[in-house]
C-alpha cells in the first residue's frame, strides 16, 4: 500500500484545517469499555502519530470534520473511497498483507540452515551470503528470531494493527456502521490475542513488519510505545489477557 509522503502529509494537514471549520455531529460516539480500549491499543502508536486520541474508538468523536479527515486519509493512504474498496483493503490485510512475503523469505533462511547458526553470528552469516548492508543483515537476523517464535506470524501484528485501525476509520468515514466495525474488531482481536502473549510481543512483531514494509528504522514508533507505557494513563496497563466481549 502507499507510503505517506511529505506532500501527502501537507495535503492531509490542509484538509484537517478545512474540516475543523465544519460543524455538526454525525453519529453517536462509540461506547467505552476495556474491550474497546483493547482494540484501540492495537493501533495506539499510529493513533498518536496521527495526533488523535487513543482512548477513543476511531481517535475522536464522529462528526462532519472527522468524517472528512477519515475519508481523506483512507483515500490517500489506502485508495479506499467506498464500501467496496474498504472491504478489499481489509481483506488484503487479513489474508496476505506483508507478513506472508516476509515469512517466505525467513522460511528460505531456515531452509538454508540459519537456525543452526548461533544468534550472535546470524547477521554476519546473512551478510556473507546475500547482497545486503550491515543494517539489513541485522534486521533479518532479528526478524528470524521472531520467525522462530511465531512462524508465519512473525510480522502479523503489523497487518493486524493496520486492519484494526482501518476498521475504526471505516466507522468514522461512514463506510461501516459502528456495530459492523466493532464486531469485526472483536473477531480480529480474538485472533490477535491467541497469536501473541503480551503487548510487548505484539509490538515487536508490529515493529518488524513496519521495518520490512518501510525499509526504515522503527525507532520513532518504538519511542512512542515506550512513552505511552511510561505515561500516567498508560493504555498498555490493560491486561493483554483481558476478556474480550461484546459491550456495545
Amino acid at each position: 500500500m502507499k507510503k505517506t509522503t511529505k506532500l501527502l502529509k501537507m495535503t492531509v494537514s490542509v484538509i484537517m484545517i478545512l474540516a475543523l471549520t465544519l460543524t455538526g455531529c454525525g453519529k453517536a460516539t462509540a461506547p467505552t469499555s476495556d474491550t474497546i480500549q483493547w482494540f484501540n491499543n492495537t493501533h495506539a502508536v499510529l493513533t498518536v502519530l496521527n495526533q488523535r486520541d487513543y482512548r477513543v474508538y476511531g481517535g475522536d468523536s464522529p462528526n462532519i470534520a472527522e468524517k472528512t479527515i477519515a475519508k481523506a486519509l483512507l483515500e490517500n493512504t489506502w485508495d479506499v473511497t467506498d464500501r467496496a474498496s474498504a472491504d478489499e483493503s481489509l481483506q488484503w490485510l487479513l489474508e496476505e498483507g506483508h507478513r506472508i512475503p516476509l515469512a517466505e523469505e525467513l522460511a528460505y533462511l531456515a531452509e538454508i540452515g540459519l537456525a543452526d547458526v548461533s544468534e550472535d553470528q546470524r547477521a554476519e552469516a546473512i551478510l556473507s551470503s546475500f547482497d545486503l548492508d550491515e543494517q539489513q543483515a541485522e534486521q533479518y537476523a532479528e526478524w528470524f528470531s521472531l520467525y522462530e517464535q511465531h512462524g508465519e506470524n512473525a510480522a502479523a501484528a503489523w497487518d493486524y494493527s493496520r486492519a484494526m485501525w482501518l476498521l475504526s476509520y471505516y466507522y468514522l468515514a461512514d463506510y461501516y456502521t459502528l456495530e459492523e466495525s466493532l464486531d469485526q474488531s472483536l473477531a480480529l482481536a480474538e485472533t490477535i490475542q491467541t497469536t501473541f502473549d503480551s503487548w510487548d510481543s505484539f509490538m515487536e512483531s508490529y515493529f518488524a513488519g513496519y521495518e520490512y514494509w518501510s525499509e526504515e528504522s522503527s525507532d520513532e514508533r518504538r519511542d512512542i510505545y515506550e512513552d505511552l507505557k511510561s505515561s500516567s494513563d498508560n493504555p498498555f496497563a490493560l491486561d493483554w489477557n483481558t476478556t474480550l466481549e461484546k459491550t456495545w
